[in-house]
């Protein structure tokens, strides 16, 4: 490493403990090329213990080679300098500077132990700035999922605008149904669901955030594809292509009870998970169907997207989590999208 060592000023406690509670052993080994080791050991096995401040000191001295200018960039006088890396070379049983000429000079165990002790000192520092950070919730880990209807909307972009914003945090993204998401948040698999509005257990936390019309997409050709708005009850003896049940419970319910009121009986034949694979049955005249006014989106030439009239024709997107206090990176990952943390 090479450069200056400036680095934030250490707390008192923190410069007379030693690294990380555990002792520092350096030994000298004269053997192929005289290296220098470095291990951490129990204090209760080795005496031996070196401080943050022996290492700052150690590490300033052997970048100004000079006893005066390192005493005067760390602020204090000469002698207790001298003294403190005397005391470390007794320590560690083998000498760091050569002090016979002007400047003084790094033994070559020297140099190898400067390399380390600043090594030491970068980590603590990155240690402390990306605690404080996470400590703030600028840095750490969100784990979020998501039905795939949330792709059509303004999520996407929210993602995006969160990771540029806080790069430190890490997204951790599942599209899972609603009924895997209300599993998860109870289990700790993920923080944060975002979900088709369903009745939820005791254990779960739901937020209603968004109501979205139902619009019927028909093929182009459909006899109503010229429609402005249409009703329900003119969808009698049409295919309605849903999705499947097991995929997604309230989406699927909430389709089949507004037809059922609709007087519109409807046999699902087809089993689907996926919006673009509705809207491609759709486009090769396979039947029609209700969904998202959002996935209007997705463009595709072959389809017509159609208001339609029927106040139950709507659906609530939620977002979910557990009744555990939120972390520090969830609770930010939600304002940053609603505006709130609740």
């Amino acid at each position: 490493m090479t450069g200056s060592c400036e680095r934030p000023e250490l707390s008192e406690n923190a410069r007379e403990h030693p690294v990380a509670s555990v002792d520092l052993i350096v030994r000298a080994r004269h053997s192929r090329g005289n290296h220098v080791a470095i291990a951490a050991q129990s204090s209760k096995r080795f005496p031996v213990a070196i401080s943050l401040r022996q290492l700052e000191y150690f590490a300033v001295l052997s970048e100004e080679l000079h006893f005066g200018r390192a005493a005067e960039r760390l602020g204090m006088s000469q002698p207790p300098l001298s003294l403190s890396i005397k005391q470390l070379e007794k320590d560690l049983g083998f000498s760091l500077m050569d002090r016979a000429g002007k400047p003084v000079r790094l033994t070559q165990a020297g140099a190898i132990f400067a390399e380390h002790a600043k090594r030491i000192l970068g980590l603590l520092d990155s240690a402390k700035a990306i605690s404080a950070q996470a400590a703030t919730g600028f840095a750490g880990e969100v784990s979020i999922a998501f039905v795939s209807a949330m792709l059509y909307r303004r999520f996407p972009v929210a993602l995006k605008a969160f990771q540029e914003a806080y790069p430190g945090i890490r997204l951790i993204l599942r599209e899972m149904n609603t009924t895997k998401q209300i599993e998860a948040v109870q289990t700790g698999e993920i923080d944060l669901g975002f979900i088709h509005s369903v009745q939820v257990p005791d254990t779960v936390t739901q937020h209603v955030l968004e109501t979205e019309r139902l619009v019927c997409c028909l093929p182009r050709d459909h006899r109503l594809a010229g429609r402005g708005r249409i009703k329900l009850p003119e969808l009698a003896g049409e295919r309605v292509i849903v999705f499947s049940r097991e995929h997604a419970i309230s989406f699927h319910d909430r389709i089949i009870s507004s037809l059922a009121n609709a007087g519109v009986t409807v046999e699902p034949d087809f089993h689907i998970q996926h919006w673009p694979t509705v809207v491609t049955l759709v486009a090769q005249g396979l039947g029609v169907s209700l969904v998202p006014k959002s996935l209007a989106t997705l463009i595709n030439d072959r389809v017509h997207y159609i208001e339609v009239d029927e106040p139950r024709a709507e659906l609530e997107i939620a977002l979910i989590h557990g009744t555990q206090p939120l972390s520090s990176t969830a609770r930010l990952f939600i304002q940053h999208y609603n505006g709130d943390t609740w």
